[in-house]
């Protein structure tokens, strides 16, 4: 869904500058539903988080990676 609004978008729609500044800002900002993980209530700390899963009776999400943040290598 998103990668057609893109390309629409970028077929409809000139390349950003001062004239379509605040269209462009809007479209690449994400909303409050794309920022809800923000309100979760992360743990930091492994051994923590599985004390905590264990008490509550819930699974656990571990993200791991390897390697540089944005990819660069």
């Amino acid at each position: 869904m998103v990668s057609c609004l893109v390309a629409l978008l970028a077929l409809s729609s000139p390349e950003p500058d001062a004239g379509n500044y605040r269209s462009w800002l809007r479209f690449v900002q994400p909303d409050a539903r794309e920022q809800a993980y923000k309100e979760i209530d992360w743990r930091t700390s492994l051994r923590e988080g599985m004390a905590e899963a264990r008490a509550l009776g819930r699974p656990i999400l571990l993200w791991t990676m390897n390697g540089h943040p944005l990819g660069c290598t």
